[in-house]
């Protein structure tokens, strides 16, 4: 039997977030694969960053 929808991905929930990346405040906007977009608040840049960077920075504070 196939499956007729894809799942949920695992770190959805954190679209939306605000999170300091890099000594500048970012926004989650997106996730797909192994990687987040983020948009920098400051100017609206937006970059591919590996979900684990921004998860690992989090941990250490």
């Amino acid at each position: 039997m196939r499956r007729i929808t894809n799942p949920k991905h695992p770190n959805a929930d954190q679209v939306g977030t605000d999170v300091q990346y890099r000594g500048e405040m970012h926004r989650i906007t997106d996730v797909g694969g192994g990687c987040f977009t983020l948009v920098r608040l400051r100017d609206g840049y937006a970059q591919n960053v590996r979900i684990r960077d921004v998860n690992d920075r989090d941990k250490r504070g």
